[in-house]
C-alpha cells in the first residue's frame, strides 16, 4: 500500500523506488501483488503511472487502509507484549489483603491496558476454577487434594495463631497449651478455611478434639479479630493479624504444628498467554510473603 501511494503521489515506478529505496522491480512486483489480490488493474498500461478509474477509486481508500493497518500492527505488538486481554486471579481471604494492591499497582504501572478480575474464595473452590479455566491461577494455600492437571508453586509460609482481647487471662502466662485454649469459647473459620483444617488436624493429633466446646464459626477470617469479645479466643493466621490494634493480642503456644503453606496454583499447560504477567506477579507475591 505505502507503494502503490508513492507510485501515485510521484507520478512515476522510477521515481517512486528511487525514494522508497526499492528497486523498479520490486515497485512493480508490490503493485502486480495489489491488483492480484483486488482482481483489477490499478494503473493504466505504459511509462507514465496513471491510474485506471478503478484505480483512482482504490487510491481514496488508501490512507483509511494504511491507518487501519497500523492500528492492527500496534495492537498486534501489544497483544505479543501481553498489555492488553483480561488476567483472572483468585486469592483467599488471609492473602488478599496484602495482595491486592501490590497486584493493582503493578498491574497500573505495567499493564495499564489489561483487565483484571479477583475472585476470592477458599483453596477448593478456586483450584476447581482453575481446573475449569475459569481463572487464570489462583494464590491459595497448599491443598492435598490438588489434581494432576494443576501445580503449585509455594510462595511462602505462615502459621495460625490464637489470638485474644487485651487483658484476657491466658495473657498473664508465658505460654499456654491447645489444652489451656480449649477451656474458652473459641472462634474459627468455616471447614473449607485452611485455617480450620489446620487447626483441627492438630488437635486430633494431640487428641484433644472431644475438650472442644464452645465455638463461633465465622466465614469470613478477616472479621475474626474484630469479633472477638469477652473471654473468646480467635483462631487465625497470622498473616491475618493487625499488630496495630492495640486491643488485639497473640498468645504464646506450646506443643502445636500449625504451620500454612502459601502457593499460587496454575494449570500445568506448554503455552500460556500470560505466562510472562502471571510470572510477575508471583514474582510480587514471593516479595510479600516469601521467607
Amino acid at each position: 500500500m505505502i507503494t502503490f501511494k508513492a507510485v501515485v503521489e510521484k507520478k512515476s515506478f522510477s521515481v517512486a523506488a528511487e525514494f522508497l529505496g526499492y528497486s523498479q522491480s520490486n515497485v512493480t512486483k508490490h503493485i502486480k501483488k495489489i491488483e492480484e489480490a483486488v482482481g483489477f488493474a490499478l494503473f493504466l498500461r505504459g511509462w507514465k503511472a496513471t491510474l485506471t478509474k478503478e484505480g483512482s477509486l482504490f487510491y481514496k481508500e488508501v490512507d483509511d487502509l494504511l491507518n487501519h493497518w497500523r492500528s492492527v500492527c500496534s495492537v498486534s505488538r501489544e497483544i505479543e507484549t501481553e498489555q492488553i486481554g483480561e488476567v483472572r486471579i483468585g486469592i483467599i481471604e488471609p492473602l488478599s489483603k496484602q495482595l491486592l494492591p501490590r497486584i493493582i499497582g503493578w498491574m497500573k504501572t505495567y499493564r495499564p491496558k489489561m483487565n483484571v478480575t479477583f475472585e476470592l474464595g477458599n483453596t477448593a473452590r478456586l483450584s476447581a476454577l482453575v481446573q475449569n479455566d475459569e481463572l487464570d491461577c489462583a494464590f491459595c494455600g497448599k491443598y492435598n487434594d490438588l489434581s494432576q492437571e494443576l501445580e503449585f508453586e509455594k510462595i511462602g509460609k505462615d502459621e495460625i495463631i490464637i489470638a485474644a482481647l487485651n487483658g484476657h487471662e491466658l495473657l498473664q502466662k508465658k505460654a499456654v497449651s491447645l489444652s489451656d485454649v480449649l477451656n474458652y469459647p473459641v472462634v474459627y473459620g468455616d471447614k473449607t478455611c485452611l485455617s480450620y483444617q489446620v487447626f483441627m488436624r492438630t488437635l486430633q493429633q494431640q487428641d484433644l478434639l472431644n475438650k472442644l466446646k464452645t465455638h463461633y464459626i465465622c466465614s469470613n477470617q478477616l472479621l475474626i479479630p474484630d469479633i472477638l469479645s469477652d473471654n473468646q479466643l480467635g483462631i487465625l493466621p497470622k498473616i491475618i493479624m493487625d499488630e496495630k490494634k492495640n486491643n488485639i493480642k497473640t498468645l504464646t503456644t506450646i506443643n502445636t504444628d500449625t504451620e500454612l503453606s502459601y502457593g499460587l496454583i496454575k494449570k500445568k499447560r506448554n503455552y500460556n498467554y500470560l505466562a510472562e504477567t502471571i510470572g510477575s506477579i508471583t514474582k510480587l507475591a514471593i516479595q510479600e510473603f516469601g521467607d
